[in-house]
């Protein structure tokens, strides 16, 4: 599970990132978490630039040092983003109510513990396996949806980034990088240019990975052994 924490007190984000990882172990679960120190809405949306490859975002409702508050904030999160799972960090009981515009998965007063924590962690757990990830992308001047599952893999093209789905080909203005860590960790470099998602691999080869419906992409001589390990240990977990 991919986790943002988003708090402008750094003692508090450290905390939350503890019990997380507290949480992962004791579930058995992969969490893949990063905490945002903010001091202002403005410089996450900034830092993100509106992409949000997250399943849950814990944010500070009481956000400080800018115009945008937690609540606002989260309302710009929703202009782009319907389905990331929103949770806010809180002192006052005041604003629960006001959590429901944005679709907030629950409040949490602060101090945050174990108590309140987990349940919360476990919701957004459940949540993910209803609702699958994709990703917002400029195409053809205009923002469109795309489901991570849906596609075979990317192929970076010079200043552009094909992306191969179930739907047909995609042409994106951007560097692989760029798309790259807005991924889910099912997305694993085959070659220099190339990114294979594990859930439509078939064979992994020495110099070629077979996909589902007889597609094929490289495979380079440094990228063979980690595609090969993240293929076996992608099946044995299923």
């Amino acid at each position: 599970m991919r986790i943002a924490i988003c708090d402008d007190e750094a003692a508090m984000a450290a905390l939350v990132e503890q019990l997380v990882g507290r949480w992962s172990v004791e579930r058995g679960q992969s969490c893949d978490t990063r905490t945002f120190p903010f001091s202002s809405g403005e410089e996450m949306l900034f830092e993100t630039a509106g992409s949000y490859p997250f399943d849950l975002i814990l944010l500070d409702i009481d956000l400080g040092g800018g115009k945008l508050s937690g609540l606002e904030l989260a309302r710009k999160i929703r202009e782009t983003d319907a389905r990331v799972s929103l949770a806010f960090l809180t002192n006052y009981p005041d604003h629960v109510f006001e959590g429901y515009e944005v679709a907030a998965l629950r409040y949490l007063m602060k101090p945050v513990t174990e108590e309140n924590l987990f349940p919360l962690l476990d919701l957004g757990l459940e949540r993910m396996g209803r609702v699958g990830r994709y990703l917002v992308l400029e195409v053809d001047g205009e923002q469109r949806r795309v489901e991570e599952d849906s596609i075979f893999y990317l192929e970076a093209r010079g200043h552009t980034v094909l992306l191969e789905t179930a739907a047909g080909s995609i042409t994106v203005k951007a560097p692989l990088s760029a798309l790259t860590h807005r991924l889910g960790t099912d997305f694993v470099p085959a070659h220099r240019s190339f990114l294979v998602n594990l859930r439509h691999v078939e064979r992994v080869g020495r110099s070629q990975c077979l996909l589902e419906g007889g597609r094929s992409v490289p495979v380079s001589r440094g990228a063979w052994e980690k595609l090969n390990r993240a293929f076996i240990d992608y099946y044995r977990e299923m």
